[in-house]
């Protein structure tokens, strides 16, 4: 085949350049807990431990940076974001007031299909949280295709792209990322439960009952991590 002619990427622009695969690497350490929120990041030796240039890291940290996953400080170098009691309050209560929105209108716009499938990831979302098993990324999965669920059928064409945007958020990846909501197994149970009441409430096209369970899913969702980052004293002062 003349090269000339192929459609296809070229080979060496498939592969990612060192920078983001640092970047990556980084923010996996950030999503398991290996680095910490407020820890902070010294060129010098994420170089000498990556086997990069220090231009490497440099490029990788502004990323993370654009991200919001990294804080530059001149003069002091880079460290992990913080996530503050203010973060968490502002993203939750955003969040759960597009949710308590998007469970009204799934109330009175949805057909059978729609509520037929609704109570399928319910049953699912209950079956994972009485397995001790399943783990707390795995369950944060399941939840977020419920929310995707209610979101994209709503009927409102500019909730679903909103809601990914607070989602794409360093901030709400990092909680996200480590499923800071759904560490517990209790957690997890209350999570089920409040989808439980959603569901019921929609089958029911009962909208503003929908609309309450909505928020009060992401209250309580909000509750449990304010508490795991309590626990885990990474709240600033």
């Amino acid at each position: 085949m003349d090269a000339a002619s192929s459609t296809e990427t070229p080979l060496g622009r498939l592969v990612k350049p060192l920078s983001e695969r640092l970047a990556e690497r980084i923010l996996e350490d950030v999503m398991s807990g290996r680095l910490m929120p407020g820890e902070r990041l010294k060129e010098e030796l994420l170089a000498r431990t990556h086997a990069v240039s220090r231009a490497t890291v440099r490029e990788a940290l502004i990323a993370l940076a654009r991200q919001g996953y990294v804080v530059r400080i001149p003069r002091f170098g880079a460290r992990i974001a913080e996530l503050s009691r203010h973060d968490l309050d502002d993203l939750f209560e955003l969040r759960a007031a597009l949710l308590a929105v998007a469970a009204g209108r799934f109330a009175r716009v949805s057909g059978d299909a729609d509520r037929r499938m609704l109570e399928a990831l319910v049953a699912e979302l209950e079956e994972a949280a009485a397995d001790e098993a399943v783990s707390p990324p795995a369950f944060a999965t399941l939840s977020i295709r419920l929310q995707t669920l209610l979101t994209e059928r709503c009927g409102n064409d500019h909730l679903p792209d909103i809601y990914k945007r607070l989602a794409s958020m360093g901030t709400w990846q990092l909680i996200r990322g480590q499923a800071s909501s759904f560490l517990t197994l209790r957690g997890r149970q209350e999570s089920a439960a409040d989808w439980r009441h959603v569901a019921r409430c929609i089958a029911a096209q009962d909208i503003e009952g929908a609309e309450r369970a909505g928020r009060r899913l992401l209250e309580h969702s909000a509750a449990r991590v304010r508490q795991h980052y309590d626990d885990a004293g990474a709240e600033p002062a």
